[in-house]
């Protein structure tokens, strides 16, 4: 039988580790064509290296998942030791930062192909191509080498992802995988990929064309009905760049997880104009059928910015939103971004006062800040190189691209500062959420410190007076920051 190795690199951070699914959709079609595939988890194990190599042994070819930043380093390393015990095995890079720079990523000689967009189709037909000794040229998707230099094809068009077989949970220990979130098991399950919709600051539309698939709803139930039965989960985030964008769709979901008694609870991500838009008896079925927490793009108090991205919302829809889910007793969690090009600093209070809007109606809805980071194939990632942004010339120096570090020559390291200062912490201390009110109703001194904090920080930004911030320097202290 040939032998397929998928490789996920490690990450930087890790607190939850969720499963490789976007790997374990690939695997689906060459284990169904009988293929031998091996998916490593690098993530899991330690030391991983030598493991991948024992595993690598007799690959048609060993294919890794990568995304841009730190992985890229682990990425590297693993290629580069594949190719040095096994000269003759081809290393293939997928996922979104190969996707986004093939050529880039092609130069270097541990990378023999890239396969860009959705890997199904191409991952098989490559492995069957390599098996039965055949040229690779007109695999839709693959970049590969022709004499030495890099050959690149477009971006493959979205196919219908119900055609694929059911994801091989058993390829991986799942049990490795039950995270304590929603539920004390939950897991991320994908439902479709893409997204219609087209934000300044998002790879989505360059990695799928502004298209969308999604499982039929009878599979999305089968599937969320197998990993109650055989993994024991009483919880699911789904993963998609956008689930609720068919409203039949997810009606049909929701109607399909009551009628089968699944007792699961669940989240999703989604647009504001999208929640609002669905008429009243869905946001209701939503809630009925488990959902209770939503993930929604404020992005920006600033009406300026939000146009200036293509959010296509504004700042009172986000208000709206807060108070529809309140009602409806889903918890939401929203995030901000900071730094867009041309964006002023007033643009801070104006966010300011859109979290305080948020928390006004409930104080246990999060709001997380980022800063814009421009990523490769974004449709705003041109447009950030001609304001002064220098990307990284080469796919190893990607590795140093830290998107929760500033990168973007026209932000102030004084403006960002103020930003972290103000928004990721007296804000959340000035409106606690559920984790920090635990803390505060705790005894002893660390309980005190905690309401005192509190106090403090609600003194703070409610009159807006952030001078000397002693208990903002200390916390950068013990946390390492300059």
């Amino acid at each position: 039988m040939s032998k397929v190795t998928l490789v996920f690199p490690r990450l930087k951070r890790e607190s939850n580790v969720w499963a490789p699914l976007p790997l374990q959709a690939v695997a689906a079609p060459l284990l169904e064509d009988g293929f031998d595939v091996k998916l490593l988890d690098g993530r899991t194990f330690h030391p991983h290296i030598p493991r991948i190599l024992s595993q690598a042994r007799g690959s048609l070819y060993v294919g890794l998942s990568v995304m841009t930043g730190w992985q890229i380093r682990d990425a590297v390393a693993i290629s580069r030791a594949i190719k040095d015990a096994y000269p003759d095995i081809p290393v293939v890079w997928g996922g979104y930062h190969a996707s986004m720079l093939p050529e880039q990523t092609l130069v270097e000689s541990y990378v023999d192909y890239v396969i860009r967009g959705q890997g199904q189709l191409p991952a098989l037909e490559l492995a069957k191509r390599l098996r039965d000794g055949q040229p690779v040229e007109g695999i839709t998707g693959l970049c590969y080498k022709k004499d030495g230099k890099p050959v690149i094809t477009g971006h493959p068009k979205l196919v219908d992802i119900d055609q694929f077989p059911s994801t091989p949970y058993g390829i991986l220990d799942m049990e490795k995988y039950m995270v304590p979130d929603l539920g004390s098991r939950s897991m991320k399950y994908f439902s479709s990929q893409g997204c219609p919709f087209g934000c300044g600051f998002c790879a989505e539309t360059s990695m799928y064309g502004r298209g969308w698939v999604g499982f039929s709803p009878e599979r999305v139930v089968d599937d969320l009905e197998r990993l109650v039965n055989d993994y024991g989960i009483n919880a699911v985030d789904f993963a998609d760049t956008n689930f609720f964008v068919s409203k039949k769709r997810v009606r049909a979901i929701c109607e399909g997880i009551i009628k089968r008694g699944l007792d699961l609870k669940w989240a999703a991500d989604v647009r504001t104009k999208q929640f609002i838009d669905f008429p009243e008896d869905l946001r209701q079925l939503v809630y009925d059928a488990g959902c209770r927490r939503l993930l929604l793009g404020a992005e920006s108090g600033s009406q300026q910015a939000l146009e200036h991205i293509g959010k296509q919302t504004t700042v009172d829809d986000t208000l709206h939103v807060s108070r529809i889910c309140n009602d409806l007793g889903i918890i939401t969690r929203f995030t901000t971004m900071f730094g867009f090009p041309g964006e002023p600093e007033k643009d801070i209070e104006a966010t300011l006062r859109m979290i305080e809007g948020i928390k006004a109606i409930n104080e246990d809805f999060e709001v997380h800040g980022f800063f814009f980071a421009p990523y490769p194939g974004a449709p705003m990632y041109q447009e950030a190189v001609r304001l002064g942004f220098r990307p990284p010339e080469t796919l190893e120096a990607w590795a140093d691209f830290d998107l929760t570090e500033l990168h973007t020559p026209w932000v102030d390291p004084v403006y960002k500062e103020k930003v972290d200062m103000i928004i990721d912490f007296y804000m959340p201390f000035a409106s606690p959420g559920p984790e920090l009110k635990r803390l505060m109703a705790g005894g002893g001194p660390r309980g005190y410190a905690y309401r005192a904090m509190h106090k403090l920080a609600a003194w703070r930004v409610g009159n807006r007076d952030f001078r000397a911030p002693l208990e903002w320097q200390l916390k950068k202290r013990r946390s390492g920051r300059k």
